[in-house]
């Protein structure tokens, strides 16, 4: 049963890069980049938005590391803290910044990967 969910939470990581690269590219980072501003800021910003995408992957990895061999169930735990950990920090930066949760599309796709990698932990 753990692979299953570990399956499913791969896939929801995998959609969420998917999600991240296509839309995301086009909607945020092809206007953020046109926008004038201190070249740092907007470089570090950038290399914070690869970052995004290959953690995600690594997520996804963990996920399927886990469905695959039921002795690598530690690879699909440490992806589930990761998701769990995305969602954390959304939600710290929705409240720090006054915005609502609903501004942050990564809160409840990771807090579906969360609940998929414990329901494969736990279940």
């Amino acid at each position: 049963m753990a692979a299953l969910f570990f399956w499913a939470a791969a896939g929801v990581a995998g959609l969420t890069v998917f999600i991240h690269v296509v839309l995301g590219g086009v909607k945020f980072v092809r206007p953020f980049l046109a926008v004038e501003m201190e070249p740092g800021l907007k470089w570090m910003a950038y290399l914070m938005w690869h970052l995004g995408t290959v953690s995600t992957l690594f997520i996804a990895a963990g996920f399927a590391a886990g469905a695959l061999d039921p002795a690598h169930s530690d690879y699909a735990a440490i992806a589930t803290a990761g998701a769990a950990g995305f969602v954390t920090v959304a939600l710290f930066t929705a409240v720090k910044s006054g915005l609502s949760p609903r501004r942050f599309p990564v809160i409840p796709m990771f807090s579906l990967v969360t609940g998929l990698g414990l329901a494969g932990l736990f279940l």
